[in-house]
């Protein structure tokens, strides 16, 4: 384990201590287990531009990335110069999802870590701010329908405050019946990092390590899903010993 891991371990909550034990991951949806950010980021790209903010793809995924429709369509409103039509969201999640039905696919290591999951017999739970409607189409265009069960997954949507605050993430872990501070949470923005670490847990950023991140106490900082799962098994075999 690299040192660098090892001193953030030292300040993060129990769920990753060798007298603690990990009792649930949750894993972000966009960017984490599927490979759809570049899909949202043309669509809203496309709609900023229509309406006169010249933002390109790339610019609105960089911008958007975790952030829900209303709020999106509240900071592309500070930039147009033609007013957003009054059904917009709808619109706007219409384009997404039909974009989705063909241009999804599984992050790297992706079943790597479900099935090292699986094989420690670790619970894991799905926190997005993607609609329910818009999981199934991604888990089905990606082909992991089959590692997720309907009511393990849970939206933004779903709860009063979707993330930034911490509330997707407490809720997820009030229906696995643990406690925050014995969850890690897998995420790659600064949207759900906030969330995670607001709610008390522990979380694994999955981000190119040339970028930047938010100096939170205690965040585990890795590259890809392969490095999270080795990171994983680390802590469930120290929690044996």
């Amino acid at each position: 384990m690299k040192e660098d891991i090892k001193k953030a371990i030292l300040q993060a909550p129990k769920a990753v201590h060798k007298d603690g034990k990990l009792k649930l991951v949750i894993f972000d949806c966009d960017g984490v287990l599927v490979e759809s950010e570049h899909v949202v980021g043309e669509v809203l790209g496309k709609e900023a531009r229509k309406y006169g903010w010249n933002i390109t793809g790339l610019e609105a995924r960089e911008l958007f990335s975790g952030v829900q429709l209303v709020d999106i369509e509240k900071e592309i409103e500070k930039h147009v110069t033609t007013p957003l039509p009054l059904h917009w969201r709808q619109h706007a999640h219409n384009q997404i999802v039909e974009a989705m039905c063909n241009d999804i696919h599984p992050m790297d290591g992706v079943e790597t870590i479900l099935q090292t999951l699986k094989d420690f017999d670790i619970p894991y739970r799905i926190g997005s701010n993607s609609s329910q409607e818009e999981m199934v189409i991604k888990f089905k265009t990606s082909k992991l329908t089959h590692w997720f069960e309907d009511h393990r997954t849970h939206s933004g949507c779903d709860v009063e405050r979707p993330k930034p605050f911490p509330d997707l993430y407490l809720y997820a872990a009030e229906q696995e019946k643990v406690n925050p501070e014995d969850c890690i949470v897998v995420e790659d923005s600064d949207t759900g990092l906030k969330a995670a670490y607001d709610a008390g847990m522990v979380c694994i950023l999955l981000r190119d390590l040339k970028k930047p991140a938010p100096d939170y106490r205690g965040l585990i900082r890795v590259e890809t899903l392969n490095e999270a799962s080795e990171f994983i098994k680390e802590v469930v075999q120290s929690q044996k010993k």
